[in-house]
């Protein structure tokens, strides 16, 4: 399955490392190099990230990295979930939010 459908065939500018057009791109699916996917990064990653999802690794965390770990990784998540709250203009859910947050920085449990 091809996942770059709608990426126009005459792109000007081929990738500096390999020379692969974005139309090669587009009708194998496949990058030439490492170096596609800096070059095209601006219309493959909207399609990697339907595809796979986020980019940060989100599976579990190990016991020896303890808590500090997972508290960053819950930081990250709230305030990425504010962020997404704000644009929204959901005040009560921001509210809630910025509280967990508050909860979690001062060391506290959440509310």
């Amino acid at each position: 399955m091809y996942f770059i459908h709608s990426v126009p065939v005459s792109e000007p500018l081929p990738c500096p490392s390999c020379g692969m057009r974005l139309g090669e791109l587009s009708q194998t699916g496949r990058v030439g190099c490492p170096e596609c996917y800096r070059h095209f990064s601006e219309r493959l990653n909207p399609y990697i990230r339907r595809v796979h999802g986020p980019a940060a690794h989100t599976g579990r965390i190990p016991k020896s990295a303890g808590e500090q770990l997972y508290r960053k990784r819950q930081l990250a998540e709230l305030q990425n979930a504010l962020q997404d709250a704000i644009s929204r203009q959901e005040f009560e859910q921001c509210a809630e939010l910025r509280d967990q947050i508050a909860a979690l920085n001062g060391g506290g449990e959440t509310p």
